[in-house]
């Protein structure tokens, strides 16, 4: 009889599809743009999303970290699409955006630490991973505070995600298929502007 994926390891996999769907959407941005601060976030969620494949211990918060990571992202993607010029933003959100890079980096050392080894070593670095889940934790929650990202149980369901990221997406696609089917001169920005 084949294993049954546990509960946690179906959370996973459904985490990491909106993430997936999330990251196409910031690479499409990244073509389109050119913005080193998205690729950066892009690279470092590409390599996440393989890391979770293959997570062995700390399941629930990795897969927690991960669903705030996607709320976070789309939240990033919402700021550069409504923005007035689509690639100046305020110092402030800049910051945010680098601060959010500085914790995906975190976020991938406590991931990677969750790969099976040894047992010896889990248990002399336990009190470091512990401290690294509390840093990835406040960072996220900060960024959450920061888009005014509101969250009475914590975090969407995964379905709901996966339906945002999905629309997301598509608004994003919407937005480069009329850019390309109107005049040369036309932005990404002038035709967001055009639909509202």
């Amino acid at each position: 009889m084949p294993h049954q994926p546990t509960t946690t390891k179906v959370r996973l996999n459904n985490i990491s599809t909106c993430v997936a769907i999330t990251v196409s959407t910031v690479d499409v941005l990244v073509d389109t743009l050119k913005i080193s601060g998205l690729e950066a976030i892009w690279n470092t969620t590409q390599s996440l999303l393989k890391l979770l494949k293959t997570v062995k211990q700390a399941k629930n918060e990795c897969a927690e970290l991960m669903e705030q990571t996607d709320v976070i992202l789309g939240a990033i993607i919402g700021v550069y699409l409504k923005s007035d010029t689509g690639i100046e933003l305020s110092p402030s959100t800049l910051n945010e955006i680098a601060n959010f890079t500085r914790t995906l980096h975190k976020i991938h050392t406590f991931i990677e630490a969750q790969q099976s080894g040894s047992k010896v070593k889990k248990f002399f670095r336990q009190g470091e991973l512990n401290g690294l889940l509390k840093d990835c934790k406040a960072a996220l929650q900060q960024g959450l505070v920061f888009f005014q990202i509101k969250s009475s149980d914590g975090i969407s369901t995964v379905r709901k995600m996966q339906e945002q990221a999905q629309i997301r997406h598509q608004e994003v696609l919407n937005i480069l298929e009329t850019m390309s089917s109107s005049d040369s001169a036309s932005t990404v920005w002038d035709v967001i502007h055009r639909q509202e």
